[in-house]
C-alpha cells in the first residue's frame, strides 16, 4: 500500500499552516489601516490580500490532499497535485514580497513594520519550501 501512515506524516506541514495563518492575520491587519493604505491605491491593497490568502488556501488544500490511494498512478498523480499547490503557494510568497517592498514606497510604510512583514512572509516561504523538498523525495518526483 503507497499511503502513508499517520505517525510517518511530517509536523512540519501543521507548522506551515499556522505561520501561513499569522501571515494572513498580519496583513489582513495592517492592510486595514486606511490611513496608510489609501483607497487611491485599492487595487494594489487587493492584490496583497489575493496574495496572502492563496498562500494559506494552497498550503491547506495541498494538505488535505487524500494520498490514501493502492493505485501508483493515482498516488503520482495526487503527489503531483500536492506539490504544485505548494509551489503555487511559493509564487505567492514572492510575489507579496514584491508587493510589500512596493508597498514601502506607495504607502511610506515605517521600516520596522516591513521589516517585520517581509520576515514573517519569508518565514513562511522557508518553511514551504521544506515542505516541499520533504514531500518531493517523499513522492520520488
Amino acid at each position: 500500500k503507497m499511503a502513508v501512515r499517520k505517525n510517518e506524516q511530517s509536523i512540519s506541514r501543521f507548522a506551515v499552516l499556522d505561520t501561513a495563518l499569522q501571515l494572513v492575520s498580519y496583513t489582513m491587519q495592517i492592510l486595514s489601516n486606511e490611513k496608510v493604505f489609501i483607497p487611491k491605491y485599492q487595487k494594489l491593497i487587493d492584490k496583497m490580500s489575493y496574495e496572502t490568502t492563496m498562500i494559506y488556501h494552497s498550503c491547506r488544500v495541498a494538505n488535505k490532499t487524500d494520498m490514501r490511494t493502492d493505485n501508483p498512478i493515482e498516488y503520482q498523480y495526487r503527489a503531483k497535485q500536492r506539490l504544485t499547490l505548494e509551489q503555487d503557494a511559493l509564487q505567492y510568497c514572492e510575489q507579496l514580497l514584491t508587493d510589500i517592498m512596493i508597498s514601502q514606497k506607495v504607502f511610506h510604510l515605517k521600516a520596522s513594520k516591513v521589516r517585520h512583514w517581509t520576515k514573517l512572509t519569508s518565514e513562511t516561504q522557508k518553511s514551504i519550501e521544506k515542505w516541499y523538498d520533504s514531500e518531493t523525495k517523499r513522492y520520488g518526483l
